[in-house]
C-alpha cells in the first residue's frame, strides 16, 4: 500500500519573487516506489518477494524556512520488526508540472510568453481519509523477483562496458549476438522503426550482495505498425513474443525492448548539415515520451532496461540504453559479454 500522509503542490513565482499560483503536484509514483524497493532488494535489505509492504511518500523539509516548503520529498517502506528503509528525491522531479502550469499562465496572459519563472515544492497534512463505498485502493502488486544465483565476477571478466558505467545502477550484460542482430534489423528497415523484446535472466551474487541482468536474445516484434518517428505495439505482437518465450523453454523472463531511431531519415528530412547532425540532441541518448510510454506501460519494473538503435549518417550503427535511476528513465551503460 502507498500511503500518502501530505498532500504536495507545486508553487509558480515569477523572478521577482511575485506569487503566481499553486497547482497540485500530479506525479507518477510508482516508479519511484519501483526504484527504492529494488535498490534495498539489491542491498539484501528487503525480502525478493516484498511487493506488499506498505510505502509511504514523505516532504523533506527545507532546513532554513520549514514547513510547508519542501527541499525534497522521501519514499519510505516499512520493514517488518525493523527500521523502515528509505531513499530521498529532489523537487526536479517536479519540473514538467511547473511546466505545464507555466503554460497555462502564459495562456491566460498571467505570465509573459518567455519569461522566467521559479517553482518550489510545498506539502501539507492530507485529511484523514474515511471508508467510500466502492472506493479503490492503491497496492503494489509486484510480483517476487525472479532471480536464480550466480556468480557476477564470471560475467564481468569476460565482458567489456559501453557507455558510461554507474557502478550504483544495476549490472547489465548484453549478449553481442543480440546487438548484430539489433543492426541487422535496423540496417534492413532503414528509414523506418523497427524494434523487439529483450529476454534473459535476473541473477545474484549472494556473496557479492547484488543482483545483475543478462540479456540473452531478443524477440523480434511481429505484427507491429513502423513509420519513420513510431514503432507501435499491438496485442499480436505481445502474443507472438509470448510464445516465442515459451517455446524456447529456458527460464528466461522479459527484461525490456529495443527498437530504432533512424536519425538520418530525420535529419534528411529537416534538410540537415552533416556537421549539424553530429550535434544533434537525436542522434545519441534521445528517449522520446512515446518510449518513455512504452516502458511504463509495458516495462515498469526497475530492473527493466531499453535499448536504442541510433542510425546516423555520420557513423557506425550505435547503441544506447535506459533504465530506471532514482525513478527517472535516464541513459545508463552496459556491458557486453565475448561470443
Amino acid at each position: 500500500m502507498l500511503n500518502f500522509p501530505y498532500r504536495f503542490a507545486v508553487a509558480l513565482f515569477r523572478k521577482d519573487g511575485s506569487y503566481l499560483g499553486t497547482v497540485p503536484a500530479q506525479h507518477d509514483w510508482e516508479p519511484v516506489l519501483e526504484w527504492t524497493r529494488f535498490r534495498f532488494q539489491r542491498l539484501g535489505e528487503l525480502p525478493l518477494d516484498d511487493g506488499q509492504g506498505s510505502a509511504s511518500v514523505l516532504p523533506l523539509w527545507e532546513r532554513k524556512v520549514g514547513e510547508p516548503y519542501c527541499r525534497g520529498y522521501r519514499v519510505e517502506i516499512a520493514r517488518d520488526r525493523q527500521r523502515p528503509v528509505n531513499a530521498d528525491f529532489p523537487t526536479t522531479h517536479f519540473a514538467e508540472v511547473a511546466s505545464a502550469a507555466a503554460s497555462v499562465y502564459v495562456e491566460r496572459q498571467v505570465l509573459r510568453e518567455g519569461e522566467s519563472y521559479t517553482y518550489v515544492l510545498v506539502a501539507h497534512p492530507a485529511p484523514e481519509d474515511r471508508p467510500v463505498p466502492g472506493g479503490l485502493s492503491v497496492t503494489n502488486a509486484s510480483p517476487c523477483l525472479p532471480v536464480h544465483d550466480a556468480p557476477l565476477n564470471s560475467l564481468r571478466e569476460r565482458s567489456r562496458p559501453a557507455g558510461v558505467v554507474d557502478y550504483d545502477d544495476m549490472p547489465v550484460f548484453v549478449s553481442p549476438q543480440v546487438l548484430r542482430e539489433m543492426a541487422e534489423a535496423t540496417t534492413e528497415k532503414r528509414g523506418t522503426e523497427t524494434g523487439g523484446v529483450l529476454i534473459g535472466n535476473l541473477w545474484r551474487d549472494r556473496l557479492a550482495g547484488e543482483i545483475f541482468a543478462e540479456v540473452s536474445a531478443q524477440i523480434p516484434a511481429e505484427h507491429t505498425s513502423g513509420t519513420q518517428v513510431k514503432l507501435t505495439f499491438t496485442p499480436q505482437t505481445w502474443a507472438a513474443a509470448d510464445t516465442a518465450l515459451r517455446l524456447r523453454g529456458r527460464g528466461e523472463i522479459y527484461l525490456g525492448y529495443w527498437h530504432s531511431h533512424p536519425v538520418r531519415t530525420w535529419c534528411q528530412a529537416r534538410e540537415c548539415t552533416l556537421e549539424k547532425q553530429k550535434t544533434c540532441r537525436l542522434a545519441k541518448d534521445f528517449f522520446s515520451p512515446d518510449d518513455e510510454a512504452v516502458m511504463r506501460a509495458a516495462f515498469p519494473r526497475a530492473y527493466n532496461i531499453a535499448i536504442v538503435a541510433n542510425d546516423t549518417a555520420f557513423a557506425d550503427l550505435t547503441f544506447s540504453m535506459f533504465g530506471n535511476r532514482e525513478g527517472l528513465l535516464q541513459p545508463r551503460g552496459y556491458c557486453i559479454l565475448e561470443d
